[in-house]
C-alpha cells in the first residue's frame, strides 16, 4: 500500500528527481487564470525542486519545481495508513504508518 521508495523522504531545493507516476494537481506558477489549470505529470519526466515549505498545522508540503523550463507547484498532504497487505490478507497495523505520496524519486539514488 505504501510506496517504499519514498517513506521518510523530504523534498528539498536542488534535488533532481524523475517521476514514476502521474499527478493531476500540478499547476504552473504564472499570473492570471492559467495558474488554476492543471498540467499533470507523466512518468519518466525530470524535474528539479526549487522550493519546499512544510505547513505543520495541516501536515502538508507546498513544493515548487522546474519542469520543461517552466515553474510548477503542487501540495502534498500527509497520509496515515492503519492497514497493510501481507500476501493476500489485509492486516491492521499496531502503529499507523505515516507518509507523503510523492510521484517522483531522487535521481541520485
Amino acid at each position: 500500500m505504501i510506496n517504499t521508495h519514498i517513506v521518510g523522504y523530504k523534498p528539498s531545493p536542488g534535488q533532481l528527481c524523475t517521476t514514476f507516476k502521474g499527478k493531476d494537481s500540478v499547476y504552473p506558477v504564472v499570473q492570471g487564470q492559467q495558474t488554476l489549470i492543471s498540467d499533470p505529470l507523466v512518468a519518466g519526466e525530470l524535474l528539479i525542486i526549487t522550493k519546499s515549505v512544510f505547513h505543520e498545522e495541516i501536515s502538508s508540503y507546498y513544493v515548487e519545481f522546474l519542469r520543461d523550463n517552466r515553474l510548477f507547484y503542487t501540495y502534498f498532504y500527509e497520509q496515515v495508513f492503519c492497514f497493510d497487505e501481507e500476501d493476500d490478507r489485509i492486516l491492521r497495523l499496531e502503529e499507523p504508518k505515516v507518509t507523503f505520496d510523492y510521484p517522483w524519486v531522487l535521481c541520485e539514488e
